[in-house]
């Protein structure tokens, strides 16, 4: 993979991370050509596998590429003021 290809790939998972939506490990294109073009192109790379014509998932590279290259990490459960959070025993004591 040569610098240009690189770079054009970090801008291409950039556009995928901000604009396409996630469900658990499916990234979905909306049925918009530009994310289906996208998604078509990191699998081209090996970056991503396609699962159907509007869907995608990344593969152990792309999950890599991401966070090593693109510097994307997927965010961590944020803790929001006045959420109630269970701390304690699950089972209760007889």
């Amino acid at each position: 993979m040569t610098d240009s290809e690189k770079n054009l790939l970090i801008a291409l998972i950039s556009m995928v991370e901000q604009y396409l939506w996630k469900y658990d490990d499916v990234v979905d294109s909306s049925a918009m050509s530009a994310g289906q073009d996208a998604i078509q192109a990191l699998a081209h790379f090996g970056l991503m596998e396609v699962v159907d014509t509007r869907s995608g998932r990344w593969t152990d590279a792309g999950e890599r590429f991401r966070r090593e290259e693109a510097g994307i990490r997927d965010p961590e459960p944020a803790d929001h003021p006045g959420q109630i959070k269970r701390v304690g025993k699950s089972e209760p004591e007889n």
